[in-house]
């Protein structure tokens, strides 16, 4: 059974539920977290923005929503507890992972050398769903850093995650992949996927991911360094509109 309101978000809103009592909307407030660690051998600077969802005890799928947020906003699993615990707990297993053995983040050697976290996430309202977006920006050693967006969409009626197959069918999905592909040649000036691999790309990757986000334009899909292409092509958006999805 599709997600009502975007049954291809041709429609643009929810009709149906009328009689029911409307959702919680959340009410957002960034919580700012800034930490150097310094250990044996490292040196990391961590920075976190976490959109929190100050009402979230209004609503069980707020809470919900919360709950997977801090989950997936730290890279912590089951937690419980506040965001600035939440905070805290990534920072000590940050340091835990980076400390050889033997050493503790409080020695005063000389760093080998210096690395950087930081996280910021921003949450919006369209029609009946809650989108949920992640940056993150690292340098942990290595030839460089690594950097992406993370995308999540939820119910705010029900507090749970949609995904693609909640939204189109299979046939909707197929003529979507051949969407994505067309826009990526159109914006990449090819023809073909022989020419797409001329830019870097993995064209047997190329179609409908589930990291996207809906906006009240349509829907973007994010394509992470690595995910459709090597790392010196980038991030590579593909934004589809209402009008596009309703001819699907």
């Amino acid at each position: 059974m599709k997600f009502p309101t975007l049954a291809l978000l041709a429609a643009a809103a929810l009709t149906a539920g009328s009689c029911t009592k409307r959702p919680v909307r959340p009410q957002f407030t960034v919580v700012s977290t800034d930490s150097l660690i310094s250990g044996n051998g490292f040196s990391c600077d961590f920075e976190y923005r976490f959109a929190s969802i100050a009402n979230a005890q209004n609503s069980p799928a707020l809470a919900a929503i919360e709950r997977m947020n801090i989950d997936r906003f730290f890279d912590l699993e089951n937690f419980e507890g506040t965001p600035e615990e939440a905070a805290s707990a990534a920072i000590r297993q940050v340091t835990s992972d980076m400390t050889p053995p033997g050493n503790t983040p409080e020695s005063t050697v000389r760093p080998a050398w210096e690395g950087e976290i930081s996280v910021e996430s921003e949450g919006s309202v369209v029609d009946t769903l809650l989108c949920y977006v992640i940056t993150r920006a690292s340098y942990t050693g290595g030839a460089h850093g690594i950097y992406g967006t993370e995308c999540y969409n939820y119910s705010l009626a029900g507090g749970y995650e949609i995904t693609t197959t909640d939204l189109f069918t299979e046939t909707q999905l197929e003529r979507l992949n051949r969407l994505i592909r067309e826009d990526i040649y159109e914006q990449y000036g090819v023809r073909s996927d022989e020419e797409l691999e001329t830019k870097g790309f993995f064209p047997e990757y190329i179609g409908v991911t589930e990291n996207f986000l809906v906006t009240p334009e349509g829907i973007t899909f994010y394509y992470n360094p690595y995910d459709i292409g090597c790392y010196a092509l980038g991030s590579v958006e593909v934004s589809v509109s209402r009008e596009q999805l309703a001819g699907l």
